[in-house]
């Protein structure tokens, strides 16, 4: 007769971790992206939350697993902005839609983008340090299936070179495209055309250039 009781303690217990841990990496975000990696530590985390360093190394086992989930979370934030954008049909236009798709979530999320893409070089290390930060199927990984499933529909119905490397290609596309937001991201004022009228010039450019090599 104790067991639903028992449910419903345990029920608040998952619950109650499940918001310290969101509060751990969010307030390890806000550091990242006010002071810089440079500024995190569990001790600076803990100060920030109340809480004792002893208590979050019970979610994390260091400062670079938080990192890398902080990550892996702003992949999944990516993720989900520009998978609608899967859905049209035909594959060029869903490669374009796909890559303005990016550039719109670049825009309208930059300090996610800058988590996920332009941080500097000292979290960048822990990211890649020993693994790929993104799982088989993580999200980040999964968009960019995304670009390749389209080029690879190209490729098939002899739209672009039946020798072509889609997975080279994709990453082609998606470096043009990062290349124009971050630019813009950084500095601001120039190049002085519209960040939109940039990526409808680059997508359109690259795009062309997978025509021209059939």
């Amino acid at each position: 007769m104790f067991i639903w009781p028992m449910k419903k303690v345990i029920a608040r217990k998952e619950d109650e971790k499940a918001k310290l841990k969101a509060k751990i990496l969010g307030t390890a975000r806000e550091i990242v992206i006010r002071e810089g990696f440079g500024a995190l530590s569990i001790r600076k985390l803990a100060e920030k939350i109340g809480y004792a360093p002893g208590n979050i190394y019970l979610y994390f086992a260091g400062r670079d697993e938080i990192a890398r989930e902080i990550c892996r979370q702003s992949y999944a934030e990516m993720l989900a902005a520009v998978e609608q954008a899967a859905s049209v049909k035909g594959p060029m236009e869903r490669l374009k839609a796909l890559l303005k798709s990016y550039a719109d979530f670049a825009e309208a999320r930059p300090e996610t983008y800058k988590l996920a893409f332009m941080q500097d070089p000292q979290f960048n290390e822990v990211m890649f340090r020993q693994t790929a930060i993104d799982e088989e199927n993580g999200a980040g990984r999964r968009a960019f299936v995304l670009i390749v499933d389209a080029l690879d529909e190209l490729k098939q119905g002899g739209k672009i070179d039946k020798r072509a490397n889609t997975k080279q290609l994709a990453e082609v596309l998606w470096a043009g495209v990062h290349g124009v937001v971050s630019l813009k991201l950084i500095y601001p004022a120039f190049p002085a055309t519209p960040t939109s009228t940039l990526v409808r010039s680059m997508i359109r450019t690259l795009l062309n250039g997978l025509r021209a090599e059939r």
